[in-house]
């Protein structure tokens, strides 16, 4: 089962705290994270490294729909 909602960086964690395998809409079309990064020296957002080869900057306050296989229990 997938559990969708949307992840945002506010100054905290959004409702989601993104992770590798997470599947995120991008571009129309669902990508699952390979690996994520802060960006350059000021480390604000998050880079997202898709697994169809893209990169995507999460800046704080951005809103993004992500999916999660549940856990157990």
């Amino acid at each position: 089962m997938i559990r969708t909602g949307w992840y945002e960086l506010p100054d905290g964690l959004g409702p989601f705290d993104l992770k590798r395998c997470d599947r995120v809409l991008h571009g129309g079309r669902w990508a699952t994270i390979v690996d994520l990064y802060s960006p350059g020296s000021s480390g604000r957002g998050r880079v997202l490294h898709l697994d169809d080869g893209r990169y995507y900057l999460l800046r704080p306050g951005e809103r993004l729909p992500c999916g999660r296989r549940a856990g157990h229990g």
